[in-house]
């Protein structure tokens, strides 16, 4: 940790301590929801998961690779949808001239 601000510091610390949060939680679900699922191999695949913007006929795409393993259990765990596998991105917003 690189922080020399106690500003700096405790927001640090802060978003360690909602990851851990996040992550227990995660824990927590998928094992009411699947106990067989193995925690380190749904993060595993969770890793595997990419998406990249595409430009098509002045339009922009984001698509996202197939869910490997059991990726999906995460998602199912926590009550989501996995996004669609391309989904028009919103264009963005265009201030008034003048």
């Amino acid at each position: 940790m690189f922080h020399w601000t106690e500003r700096r510091v405790r927001g640090h610390v802060m978003v360690c301590f909602l990851a851990l949060v996040l992550e227990s939680l995660l824990l927590r679900k998928l094992r009411q929801q699947n106990p067989e699922a193995s925690y380190e191999d749904v993060l595993s695949d969770l890793a595997q998961l990419h998406a990249v913007a595409v430009e098509l006929d002045g339009e922009t795409y984001l698509t996202r690779t197939e869910l490997v393993g059991q990726a999906y259990e995460a998602f199912k765990a926590v009550g989501l949808r996995p996004p669609a596998r391309v989904q028009p991105m919103p264009r963005p917003a265009t201030t008034p001239a003048g």
